[in-house]
């Protein structure tokens, strides 16, 4: 493994295979997470692909490479992590993504559709229910009455609401600590002003990239969006993971990785 952080815009890790010639799975966590979050997944893939992870802005070793940058966009955001694909000359990649990271995603293709190969999303979000929508215009308000770590760790609840889910739902709540009020409130306005737009410009039309949709037969928020979403689309997969919410590459790793896996192998063969 190589660490890297100085002299690119944001932290980065890459696992490399023996054969060169292996694809290159980018990493992309959701809000709150963190490299770290992807332990499970390096540990079933390293040495059959090569891996690259990297620490979203204001997240975890990637905050100091994000604080000249005053306000957060998902074309903003998408393009930081292309310069980072670029620093290392990989030509393509296969993007796996959970929660917001599948947004991230899909930006990432919007903006160089020829350099993302197939996409692997674990709770993919598509779209904003009545309940989400309020709470992402509201959001901000509420974080500043309440405090940004209150509020995110409310949001975790809310998302994850179960006994089952407390495993990973205290990953994501233990990782965003690491976060600042500063950090917080960027991410957050980007929640309120822009997400509901982006989501409706990236999900309204297919993609013609192979993509697999790995859902928690429990995530109450984002599943419905998803599946529909997903019966429009030919080319998207979905597997239902029965007893498991939202974050199913950390509630449910094992399944996730084999999954995932067989996916990945069988696109690129």
């Amino acid at each position: 493994m190589q660490n890297h952080s100085v002299n690119i815009p944001l932290y980065y890790e890459t696992h490399t295979a023996s054969d060169a010639n292996s694809p290159w799975l980018l990493f992309i966590h959701g809000a709150g997470g963190s490299t770290r979050t992807w332990r499970k997944q390096v540990e079933a893939y390293q040495g059959k692909f090569h891996l690259l992870l990297i620490d979203l802005p204001g997240h975890a070793r990637s905050v100091e490479a994000s604080q000249s940058q005053h306000h957060y966009d998902f074309e903003w955001i998408g393009n930081k992590i292309w310069e980072v694909v670029d620093i290392l000359h990989i030509r393509s990649v296969d993007i796996i993504a959970v929660s917001l990271g599948s947004i991230i995603a899909m930006q990432m293709r919007f903006s160089r559709p020829n350099a993302v190969n197939t996409m692997v999303f674990a709770g993919p979000i598509v779209a904003l229910n009545l309940k989400l929508r309020l709470l992402a215009r509201t959001g901000l308000t509420l974080a500043k009455v309440i405090g940004y770590q209150n509020f995110y760790a409310m949001t975790a609840r809310i998302t994850l609401p179960r006994n089952n889910h407390k495993k990973s739902r205290d990953i994501f709540v233990r990782e965003s600590k690491q976060i600042s009020d500063i950090e917080y409130k960027k991410w957050t306005a980007m929640y309120g002003k822009t997400l509901d737009r982006t989501l409706k410009q990236l999900f309204d039309k297919a993609v013609d990239a192979p993509i697999l949709f790995l859902i928690g037969a429990q995530d109450h928020l984002f599943m419905g969006p998803a599946m529909d979403y997903a019966k429009k689309c030919s080319n998207v997969i979905v597997e239902l993971v029965d007893r498991c919410g939202h974050l199913v590459s950390l509630e449910k790793s094992d399944i996730f990785n084999v999954k995932c896996h067989d996916f990945l192998v069988r696109k690129n063969s």
